[in-house]
């Protein structure tokens, strides 16, 4: 799964874009805009959201135990 593919799956299963953004310290315009396949992103972000998201996903994880 892409990077890309990863970010849809989360907001479409209600992550907000705005909330990953704020933990990326990114503006989220600059998240809607790759996923909606109106601007590119950098190798910098790329890597960033990947490692936010898996952050999220383990502190989400974490919370459960």
């Amino acid at each position: 799964m892409t990077v890309k593919e990863k970010l849809s799956f989360c907001v479409k299963h209600g992550m907000a874009i705005k909330y990953i953004a704020q933990r990326m310290e990114v503006d989220p315009s600059t998240l809607s805009k790759w996923l909606h396949g109106q601007k590119g992103i950098t190798h910098k972000n790329e890597d960033l959201l990947e490692t936010t998201l898996k952050k999220i996903i383990e502190e989400m994880f974490n919370a459960l135990e």
